[in-house]
């Protein structure tokens, strides 16, 4: 499940993965692991795409759907559409 905590790490290293696990704290390491870092990367590419209008319905609403099954809340749902 993605929260609003794994976005900020995820921020915090500008979508670098090799700079999150060279240079995170074991704090973030103990957050964020490699399936959410993987899956935040994957779900902005998909909004991405939606947002450039090269999306079918059908794959609008699969994004939809993996995005309510893979987010806590509305807000963080929201926050990875505005960093796509």
């Amino acid at each position: 499940m993605i929260t609003l905590k794994h976005i900020e790490i995820y921020k915090s290293y500008n979508g670098d993965g090799e700079g999150f696990v060279r240079c995170a704290t074991p704090e973030e390491k103990a957050i964020m692991d490699y399936k959410r870092w993987s899956l935040i990367e994957s779900l902005i590419q998909d909004i991405s795409l939606i947002k450039k209008g090269l999306a079918s319905e059908a794959y609008i609403k699969t994004i939809d759907e993996r995005l309510k099954e893979n987010c806590d809340s509305k807000e963080t749902i929201q926050s990875l559409r505005d960093m796509a």
